[in-house]
């Protein structure tokens, strides 16, 4: 939680400016905190020229310019991560997915309340990759294998024809290979939180991709779960013996290992549309 050195401020002020919670106020020269709606974004201790405000008695240290990845760097980092689905079968030293997974609590929020839950034991990956096997053949098994399916889908919604096309091969191949995974992972890490909080999902989308490009730093490769996070989520005895509660969620899930594929050639050529200034009917 956010604690003041009184002796350190000096009342100047910036802390209360950027406060976007309104939970800080001065009362003389002393700073006070309104624990009931501070979110603990700690942007007052980002602040504070006299580092009087900590985490937890944790002292704040000062940014080193030196250090920062200029635009090249982030330009190579950017084109160079990629979806890793093959896997050497390394172990993750855990003590470095626990270095990786600390990085989720420095992106942007609304939910102040998630909790990583980190998977390297091969009976619970098993045990995940089989539920994604068995999900992924049912819905092969219903949706793709009568004939009709694919008329029906032309018939009733045509907007979507290309995404079923598209995850019908994919499908397939699960089915062929008995897996969910084309080749596990040395671990999974899930962001859960509860499902009650609003833009948790976004939230966790931030953690996720903080845990992803760190990793990518350490060498460590990633994929995040999409669909499959679906399935994870249906299944109450996997939340159940995950210790995810009755008003809880999986909001992001990954999967890690070192990669067994390496990727050498940027992709040139990619681009977003843009528009400028949309007009205001």
């Amino acid at each position: 939680m956010i604690k003041i050195e009184t002796d350190k401020c000096n009342a100047c002020g910036l802390c209360i400016r950027i406060c976007h919670e309104y939970c800080l106020r001065l009362e003389g020269d002393i700073l006070m905190v309104d624990y009931t709606v501070c979110s603990t974004c700690a942007q007052c201790i980002a602040i504070c020229p006299k580092q009087a405000i900590n985490w937890d008695d944790n002292k704040p240290s000062r940014f080193d310019p030196s250090l920062y990845p200029g635009p090249r760097q982030l330009e190579e980092l950017f084109m160079e991560r990629r979806t890793i689905r093959d896997y050497t079968r390394q172990k993750i030293d855990r003590s470095i997915l626990e270095e990786i997974t600390g990085f989720a609590a420095y992106a942007p929020t609304h939910n102040f309340n998630f909790r990583a839950v980190i998977i390297d034991d091969d009976a619970i990956i098993k045990q995940i990759d089989y539920l994604i096997y068995e999900s992924s053949v049912k819905i092969y098994k219903w949706f793709y294998k009568p004939g009709f399916m694919h008329s029906l889908i032309k018939l009733i919604a045509p907007s979507r024809e290309f995404e079923y096309l598209k995850a019908r091969p994919k499908l397939e191949n699960v089915e062929k290979r008995n897996s969910g995974f084309k080749s596990k992972p040395a671990a999974v890490i899930m962001i859960v939180g509860d499902r009650r909080v609003p833009l948790s999902l976004e939230s966790a989308q931030y953690a996720l991709y903080n845990i992803d490009l760190y990793a990518q730093s350490k060498g460590i490769a990633c994929r995040n779960l999409v669909g499959n996070q679906m399935i994870l989520n249906r299944n109450r005895n996997f939340k159940k013996s995950m210790g995810i509660g009755k008003h809880e969620k999986i909001f992001a899930t990954i999967t890690l290992g070192y990669p067994a594929v390496k990727f050498r050639n940027k992709v040139i050529g990619k681009s977003i549309n843009i528009q400028w200034n949309a007009s205001i009917n």
